[in-house]
C-alpha cells in the first residue's frame, strides 16, 4: 500500500478513537530512537552534513546550549515535549534551505558543484512516525500544532490558515497562528490560547468589513450586516450568541486582563473548542466576505 494512503488510513482510524488515546505529555522513548534514525541517516547522505551542521548551529543558537555535540542526546533523551517539539521544527526548517553539493566523483565533462535542497521530504517523514507512535502533534510548513483529533485538524486548522492569505487579513492569520502555537504548549499556555483565539474573531471581523472596538459590538454590527443569511431564522441571534460565549471564554479563562493568584487552570478540552470554534468562524467570514465582494 502507498504509504500516503496509509497515514490517511491510520489517520481515519485515529480519528474514530480505534486507535487509543494521544499521548501529549510525554515524547517516548521509542519514538526519540526513531526521530533519531529518521535524522541520523540524513547526515550521511547527500547535503547531510552541511544540513545537520546548519541544524545543529540554531540549536546552539536557540537553546543556549554549550556546544553542538549535545544535539542527539537532547533528541533522543531530554525529557521536555516542548524542546523536542522545537529541535525538529529546526531541522525541518533547516530542511527547506539549499545548500552546496558536490557529486563524490568528478569528470571533466561532469557537473561541479551545485545548490541544492536539503531534506524538503522531512516533514511527511515526521508526521508518518508522531502518527504511528500516537503522539499528538502534526507538523504543517514546518510548525508543530497539537491536535485533540485530526479530523478537527484538517478540516478547521487547516482551512482556516488557507482562508486568511488575502490582504487585509495578516493581522487574523498572526493571532490564529498564536492561538494554535500556544494550543501545543501545555498547561502553562491555554490561557493564552484563548487571548489569541478571541483576537483572531475580533480581527477577523474587523476584516470583513464590521465595525466595533470590542467583540460585543463587532457582534452587533455582525448581526444587521450581509454576512449573515436573514433569511434563516434565527442565525444571527445563535452567531451573536456564540461571539458573546466566546469573549465570555477570554475573559474569565484568558490571560488578556492578566491572571489572579489562584485561578483554575483551563482545561486543554476547553482551549481546543475556542481554538476550533475560531477557526471555523473565521473560514465562514473569510468566504462570505469574499463572495460578496465578487456580488459587487
Amino acid at each position: 500500500m502507498d504509504r500516503r494512503l496509509r497515514y490517511s488510513e491510520r489517520t481515519r482510524l485515529a480519528a474514530e478513537g480505534t486507535l487509543g488515546d494521544f499521548e501529549h505529555d510525554i515524547a517516548s522513548e521509542p519514538l526519540r530512537n526513531a526521530v533519531w534514525h529518521v535524522l541520523s541517516d540524513r547526515e550521511g547522505r547527500g547535503v547531510g552534513e552541511s544540513w545537520m551542521r546548519e541544524v545543529q548551529a540554531q540549536c546552539v543558537r536557540h537553546f543556549g546550549w554549550p556546544n553542538k555535540g549535545v544535539f542527539a542526546f537532547h533528541v533522543r533523551e531530554g525529557d521536555s515535549v516542548e524542546e523536542f517539539l522545537d529541535l525538529l521544527e529546526i531541522a525541518v526548517e533547516a530542511g527547506q534551505k539549499r545548500y552546496r553539493w558536490s557529486p563524490p566523483v568528478r569528470t571533466s565533462t561532469g557537473p561541479g558543484s551545485k545548490q541544492i535542497q536539503g531534506f524538503p521530504e522531512l516533514e511527511e517523514e515526521l508526521n508518518l512516525l508522531f502518527d504511528r507512535h500516537r503522539f499528538g502533534y502534526r507538523m504543517k510548513d514546518g510548525e508543530v500544532q497539537r491536535i485533540g483529533s485530526p479530523a478537527l485538524n484538517e478540516t478547521v486548522v487547516g482551512p482556516a490558515l488557507l482562508a486568511v492569505q488575502r490582504q487585509g487579513w495578516e493581522e487574523v492569520e498572526r493571532a490564529y497562528r498564536e492561538a494554535v502555537a500556544h494550543q501545543r504548549g501545555g498547561e502553562d499556555e491555554r490561557d493564552d490560547a484563548l487571548t489569541s483565539a478571541n483576537a483572531a474573531v475580533e480581527a477577523a471581523l474587523k476584516a470583513a468589513g464590521l465595525q466595533g472596538d470590542r467583540l460585543s459590538a463587532l457582534a452587533k454590527s455582525l448581526r444587521n450586516s450581509d454576512l449573515v443569511p436573514s433569511e434563516l431564522k434565527g442565525v444571527p441571534e445563535a452567531l451573536d450568541a456564540l461571539l458573546k460565549r466566546q469573549e465570555a471564554l477570554r475573559s474569565n479563562h484568558g490571560d488578556a486582563h492578566g491572571k489572579a493568584p489562584g485561578s483554575p487552570t483551563v482545561p486543554q478540552a476547553l482551549a481546543d473548542l475556542a481554538i476550533h470554534w475560531a477557526g471555523a468562524f473565521i473560514v465562514y467570514l473569510a468566504e462570505t466576505s469574499a463572495s460578496l465582494e465578487v456580488a459587487e
